[in-house]
Formats: structure tokens, sequence, C-alpha cells
């Protein structure tokens, strides 16, 4: 997505009144020497042998345009990278006790104040458990530099990370009531690549509205 376009998204977003947030919770680690040049060609990996493929396609191509929304250079040969980025992603999930009010008999009409201001009340109130079920949606973005034999590996550009060349892991997690991993992804790779290239040095918390131009952004296609 062109420059043009995140602004575009951008503005519809301050149009829109308030929304509900999402708390993403991120943490990095950069071992750059330096900060990670804008122009440096990277090449976005999606494992062939993903049990879903389409998803993966998908969450690549949300990459692609966040990176490019945040003046990056992502290209589609491996051969022209100078870095390869890999990604995975998955869900727990865990059952809780939540707690729901539930309302005794003893209902009336109470007053307050010489008897000019009515209300009902409720004689007492009880708190019933219920077990309810937290999904937790987890992403890991890695990022390597690529060598000469990593270009060369495959006529295709199929990137097979080797030890040692890593330089920049993202995490990023998100509590949801939901299984749907499609949507909560977007969540994920925006507070993810926020820090891209930098350092966190500890977990934070990021908070990521419906309307925020980067979920626009990935989701209007």
């Amino acid at each position: 997505m062109g420059r043009f376009a995140w602004i575009l998204v951008a503005v519809a977003a301050c149009a829109a009144g308030c929304t509900p947030a999402h708390r993403v919770h991120v943490n990095t680690y950069s071992d750059l020497a330096e900060p990670l040049s804008q122009t440096t060609p990277i090449y976005i990996a999606a494992d062939p042998n993903s049990s879903n493929p389409i998803l993966r396609r998908q969450i690549a191509g949300k990459i692609r345009d966040l990176l490019e929304g945040n003046g990056y250079h992502p290209v589609e040969k491996m051969q022209a990278a100078t870095y390869a980025l890999t990604f995975e992603m998955g869900i727990d999930s865990q059952r809780v006790v939540e707690y729901t009010p539930m309302y005794g008999p003893g209902a009336g009409y109470y007053y307050g104040g010489r008897g000019r201001r009515f209300g009902w009340g409720f004689g007492y109130t009880t708190y019933v458990p219920y077990v309810d079920t937290v999904y937790t949606h987890w992403l890991k973005i890695r990022l390597y530099a690529a060598t000469d034999a990593d270009r060369q590996a495959d006529p295709n550009g199929v990137f097979r990370p080797s030890d040692g060349k890593m330089v920049w892991l993202g995490e990023a997690t998100l509590g949801t009531g939901s299984p749907e991993a499609r949507e909560a992804v977007n969540y994920l790779l925006a507070g993810c690549l926020e820090y891209f290239g930098a350092d966190t040095r500890e977990w934070i918390t990021v908070a990521i509205r419906e309307d925020d131009p980067r979920i626009l952004g990935i989701t209007a296609e």
C-alpha cells in the first residue's frame, strides 16, 4: 500500500468516533549494530510446508503492507534481499472461572431525600461462578542477515534460516474470547512491527484501536 493510501486511511480513522482498543503485549530483542535502514531490501518468507499455506500467504502480505507503510522496502525474491524475515503464530487456550451477579428476592421501591426521588432496588446480590475460555494468540517474527549462500540456496527463493544469523526477534501476545486467528493477527502484527528493529528490553503493552490506520490498511483489501 502506497503512502497516499496510508494518508487516506489515517484521515478516515481521525473522523471516526471512539472505538474499542486491544491490548497487545510486545517484547523485542535486537542485535543490530545500528538502526535498520528503510531502504534495505527485506524478503518476507512464508513457510511452504505450513498446514495452512493460504493463511501464511495472507499474513506475509499484511507484513509487506505494514513495512511499506512504515517506509521499508520489502522485495519479492530472496536473491534481491539483504535481510530475510520469517514468522510463526499459534494459539493457546485455557479455561478460567468467572462470576456473574444474581439478584435475590426482596425487590421494591426506595426513596432518597424527602420522598421525592424513587427507584428500584434489590434485596441482595450473589455471584455465581461459570467457566469461560480465554484464547491467547501469539506471534514471533525473526529477522536474519542474508548471506550469499542464502540467496543462492534455492532457485525459487525459499529461505531456510541457519544458526547464528538472527539480528532481531519480535514477540507479541493477545488474549481474546475467540479462537479466530485472522482478526487477532492484525493486532499482533501492528504491535510487534511498531518496534521493528528496536529493542524494548522488556515486555510492554500497546493499546491498538480498531480504527487504527494500520489495522484499517491491512483489512481494507
